[in-house]
């Protein structure tokens, strides 16, 4: 009895050390387009530097993919199909993490990013243009976003975190003024499934150079106190608006919680002329399951806001 009461002891504990996994209306899946109401304009956040990763300082992950025989090939820059730009996340690029554990009151983490933080990948963007917007793709091979270190997750806890991409990212670049509607708006619920509903558009076409991209990124975290784990990010990047609100039970202080952003869209080409990278910024917000996720044995919820500011590197 005595050893069946430890063994039984020992699942508890490990079971409260469970991580559920973060993921909404991200992946390769297009949002279902719905009008809604015009969102309030709102000013782009300035976030304040609470973090920077040190830009010596060597990735002690980084993201491993190695294509299998059953994937689709890549088109490389020699197929004349696709153009290959390499863009590299600048100064104004950021993550803001908005949590609450246990219930207490909502923190919030931003971590600023540079040049020097060696985030880069190659966008693919089609020849062919199709009712004014042209396919467009991130190769989850060429995906770089090193480590970085989020500081006091918990009271005396660090936690290093590594996002990649889990599979190609396909999404649209309307190149024409007047095609494509890429705001997007979510809402979270604990408690449900779906958890996190994505709507796109605001009833308003947006300018040439606008994209929608949905990713799939993985959290692969490793925390101060030897717990490791992943939440893979389910999330739909925007050159437009894109807001995202919390709704969770009683007594949860993130209750209400609202978190917004704005993209940048990238220079027109009329889908006429050869494409060539221009800077622009792509934005999400969202929860996807990041609610009442455990992490080291108490709940946290998560909410969450990640701004890329692209130059072309080439």
């Amino acid at each position: 009895m005595k050893r069946f009461s430890l063994l039984l002891l020992a699942l508890v504990f490990i079971a409260s050390l469970a991580v559920v996994g973060c993921g909404g209306g991200g992946g390769n899946a297009t949002p279902t387009p719905t009008v809604t109401p015009t969102p309030t304009a709102v000013s782009t956040p300035t976030p304040t530097v609470t973090q920077t990763p040190t830009s010596n300082k060597t990735p002690t992950k980084t993201p491993t993919k190695t294509p299998t025989s059953n994937q689709t090939p890549t088109p490389t820059p020699s197929e004349s199909g696709w153009y290959n730009i390499s863009y590299t996340a600048v100064a104004g690029s950021y993550i803001v993490l908005n949590y609450s554990a246990a219930g207490m009151t909502p923190l919030r983490k931003v971590i600023n990013f540079n040049e020097s933080s060696g985030i880069h990948f190659t966008m693919q963007i089609s020849k062919s243009v199709v009712n004014g917007a042209r396919e467009v793709r991130i190769p989850a091979v060429t995906w770089v976003f090193p480590e970085f270190p989020v500081h006091a997750i918990m009271t005396g806890i660090d936690m290093d975190l590594l996002m990649p991409l889990a599979v190609d990212a396909v999404g649209t670049l309307y190149v024409q003024d007047g095609k494509g509607d890429v705001d997007m708006s979510s809402e979270s619920t604990s408690g449900q499934s779906p958890i996190q509903v994505d709507t796109q558009g605001d009833g308003t076409k947006d300018p040439a150079g606008s994209m929608l991209i949905p990713m799939t990124l993985v959290g692969n975290f490793d925390t101060s106190v030897g717990q490791k784990g992943t939440l893979p990010f389910g999330l739909t990047f925007t050159t437009g608006h894109t807001d995202n609100t919390v709704h969770i039970s009683v007594n949860k202080r993130m209750d209400g919680a609202k978190i917004e952003s704005e993209g940048a869209p990238f220079a027109k080409d009329g889908g006429k002329d050869d494409y060539v990278g221009t800077p622009g910024t792509i934005t999400t917000t969202g929860t996807g399951e990041c609610l009442g996720i455990k992490l080291v044995g108490v709940r946290i919820d998560f909410q969450t806001e990640i701004k890329l500011v692209l130059e072309p590197a080439n």
